[in-house]
């Protein structure tokens, strides 16, 4: 006598939910990069996880997530595409801290004592200022912030502004120092593209070209 249901097809053993919609899944686990798979994106843009508690944290390349019983609609955890900026921020403040010690950071802006600056500069070394513009790290950033008194051979520098339009909140006046770099493509990992370690490396190519 055959058991009843015997040879009946199972369902799915889980649901996702990635972005509102509902994904069957059968495995007990899955990676960053299969959830980015199912939701239709590639995995350089990012996984950001959403707890039962509305706790946002982006997920790292190749990180595998234990399902448990009831995990998906049910408990509401979810995922939706991107990466959580202020992650990445503090990541890159450690990345730009390996070179730069005493960087530090507030919001948008580091700041980096001591930037060496190359003969014909009125200074050895400066305290400058990298900002981020909205839209970091897909747009970035522009200009170099830098003390009002810095003079190349007596003069001031060419794409000057003595007083800074926009003004880091690290005392002080500041002047600003257009300059862009020449590229500019960042990946979802920070250590995978340009970041704010590379822009504030950069420097030196603008300093070195004088006034």
């Amino acid at each position: 006598m055959n058991d009843k249901g015997q040879g009946q097809p199972q369902g799915p053993k889980y649901t996702i939910d990635i972005e509102g919609t509902a994904y069957p899944w059968d495995k007990d686990t899955i990676t960053t990069e299969e959830i980015a798979a199912l939701g239709g994106w590639e995995a350089t843009v990012g996984v950001i996880e959403i707890d039962k508690d509305n706790n946002e944290r982006t997920l790292q390349p190749g990180e595998v997530v234990q399902l448990k019983p009831g995990m998906g609609f049910s408990k509401k955890i979810r995922w939706k595409r991107g990466h959580l900026l202020e992650e990445r921020l503090d990541r890159e403040l450690q990345m730009l801290r390996s070179r730069y010690p005493t960087a530090t950071r507030d919001g948008m802006w580091f700041l980096v004592p001591d930037y060496p600056l190359p003969a014909g500069w009125s200074h050895a070394k400066v305290n400058v200022v990298a900002y981020l513009r909205a839209g970091y790290p897909g747009t970035g950033p522009y200009g170099i912030y830098i003390p009002q008194d810095l003079r190349h051979g007596n003069e001031y520098p060419e794409n000057y502004r003595n007083v800074a339009e926009l003004q880091p909140p690290f005392g002080g006046t500041w002047a600003f120092l257009s300059w862009e770099a020449e590229q500019w493509f960042a990946t979802a990992e920070p250590q995978g593209g340009h970041n704010v370690l590379t822009w504030v490396d950069g420097f030196a190519t603008r300093f070195r070209q004088g006034r």
